[in-house]
């Protein structure tokens, strides 16, 4: 177990089910098990509202993968949307960091405009400065803040003075990586378990202090009080 928690901790984009039975010479099935128990570790509860004064939250919507159950929108009659000739039908997930801080993910059934604006109602301070890109899904939420200032990637604008999605941009980058490059497939009842593993990584990164030990040694305390059954780990 102690192996178990250093390797995900250690590792910046993951550490598969599989790696981790030849590793520690156990049944990939309890490899899997093992490795979810982790993960419910490195979640998160009870969490303060993320900004204030004269501090900034990043906020975007990723895509990644494809749900199980597509999602229709009645307005649409059924059609696809398109964007650039492709099918965005994908899963959503919402993410709010904290610049030079934390990151808080969320998957959704569908990323529009009054899902994310109780995310971001519920996580952010108002006296927060809140930066996002050009989507409309920000607009009315935006006035709720100290300042809503966005940058136009449409026209290939990516940062405004202290105005970006850099950060958040960033930890959509690393989390695409691995779960492509190391986890490669993952069933969307299990995805809030992946965004809890990559938040805690990132919330645990080196440029907040922490080094490899402490990060697993934090992972081990936050196991106190959780409990995951092999028939319900999602």
């Amino acid at each position: 177990w102690l192996l178990a928690f250093h390797l995900f901790t250690a590792s910046k984009k993951g550490f598969s089910a599989h790696q981790l039975h030849r590793t520690l010479g156990i049944t990939y099935r309890s490899a899997w098990f093992m490795a979810h128990r982790v993960r419910e570790a490195m979640r998160a509860g009870g969490l303060e509202p993320m900004g204030g004064n004269g501090k900034i939250v990043e906020a975007d919507e990723t895509y990644f993968g494809k749900p199980e159950t597509a999602h229709v929108s009645p307005q649409r009659k059924g059609r696809p949307y398109l964007k650039g000739n492709k099918v965005r039908n994908s899963r959503a997930i919402v993410s709010l960091v904290e610049r030079g801080g934390n990151v808080r993910s969320f998957h959704v059934a569908v990323a529009d405009g009054s899902t994310v604006a109780n995310i971001v109602n519920e996580n952010v301070l108002r006296e927060t400065r809140l930066q996002t890109d050009e989507s409309r899904l920000y607009t009315k939420v935006g006035a709720n803040f100290a300042a809503h200032e966005t940058v136009n990637h449409g026209a290939k604008e990516y940062a405004r003075g202290d105005v970006t999605t850099n950060s958040v941009e960033g930890y959509f980058s690393i989390f695409k990586r691995g779960m492509k490059g190391v986890y490669q497939h993952c069933g969307e009842k299990h995805l809030h378990r992946y965004l809890a593993e990559y938040d805690f990584r990132f919330n645990h990164r080196e440029a907040l202090g922490f080094n490899d030990g402490e990060r697993a040694t934090r992972a081990i305390v936050n196991a106190s009080g959780k409990r995951l059954t092999y028939r319900l780990p999602h």
